[in-house]
Formats: C-alpha cells, sequence, structure tokens
C-alpha cells in the first residue's frame, strides 16, 4: 500500500477548508441599502433602515440588535390600525429562506434610543444583528432628510387631462 506524501494531505486539506469557507460565506445573510436618517436636532432616538436577503436554505430569524454609539437598539413594527399610527417592539423577525426583507419607514425598523450625541449627516453608526445564522455587522452610514425619498421627482408635463390642471404656473 502506497503512502501518500504529506504535502498532497496537505493541499487535500486546505482544500477542503477553502470550500467549506466559501460554502459559509455564500450563505450568510446579505444586507443592502443601510441607511439611518438624521433626527432632528434634540432628538434621543432614530430609526435604522436597511434590506436584509437570506441567501440560506433555513428561516432566518433576527433576535436582536446592538450599538456601542447608541443607548439601546430595539426591533420594532410600524403600522396603521383605526387611522392611528402604533409602533410595537418585536421580539424576532423573521427571513424566509431565499427572500428579502425589507426594513423601512412605516413597517419593520431598528428603533435607536438614548443617543447621547447628535446623528449627522455623512456618519455612521455601527449595529449588529442578533440572528439565528450569527452575529451580523451592519454599517449605517447617516443620511441627511432630503436624501431620504428614494423616490425621484415626478414630471407632469405631457400630462393632458383638462381636469389635472397639469399646466405649468407663473410663481411671480
Amino acid at each position: 500500500m502506497s503512502q501518500v506524501p504529506s504535502r498532497t494531505l496537505f493541499a487535500l486539506l486546505v482544500l477542503s477548508l477553502c470550500i467549506a469557507s466559501g460554502r459559509v460565506w455564500a450563505e450568510l445573510p446579505q444586507v443592502s441599502h443601510a441607511r439611518i436618517v438624521q433626527p432632528p436636532p434634540g432628538a434621543r432616538v432614530a430609526a435604522g433602515y436597511f434590506t436584509i436577503t437570506n441567501t440560506t436554505d433555513d428561516a432566518l430569524v433576527i433576535t436582536g440588535a446592538s450599538s456601542r454609539s447608541v443607548g439601546k437598539v430595539e426591533l420594532h413594527l410600524s403600522f396603521i390600525e383605526n387611522d392611528v399610527a402604533r409602533m410595537e417592539q418585536q421580539a424576532s423577525i423573521t427571513v424566509p429562506a431565499g427572500e428579502s426583507l425589507e426594513f423601512r419607514q412605516g413597517s419593520y425598523h431598528l428603533m435607536m434610543m438614548g443617543l447621547s450625541e447628535p446623528l449627522i449627516s455623512g456618519t455612521t453608526v455601527n449595529v449588529t444583528l442578533d440572528t439565528s445564522a450569527g452575529s451580523l455587522p451592519v454599517q449605517l452610514p447617516v443620511i441627511s432628510p432630503d436624501a431620504s425619498n428614494p423616490m425621484p421627482a415626478m414630471k407632469h408635463d405631457g400630462m393632458t387631462d383638462p381636469g389635472m390642471n397639469h399646466q405649468a404656473t407663473d410663481p411671480q
């Protein structure tokens, strides 16, 4: 029986580790479009928004969040009930396998409380999400309120419905 050289065994071990680490890397949840809209002066709270994509074959459960930059971070859900805006803390938020969930205004978001310093546009808040896949670091850049509207301004020229009065007006 021939003996396998130690170099070959070492190469096989390294190759196996590379394949395994690539598989783990591919299965980490992905975060995009992360942001905090700069709160007004004197505010002690702020909201964090992002999209999280669960690239795994299992449901991803977010069970908490923390940051060294703010006093406390909670998972929240905003909604309208009986024409009243409400917000409730969530014990967990589940992202189904292979799906994305947008944390946005009027829905799920990170509620950051106990701000000791103002959050200024151009700075970044580092948050760690506690998930069923492990700790997930997220960088949330603070953006100006003007930059927070992802919808571009609408142009109404070319609309010809006379009942909608889309003619340009002279502001003078």
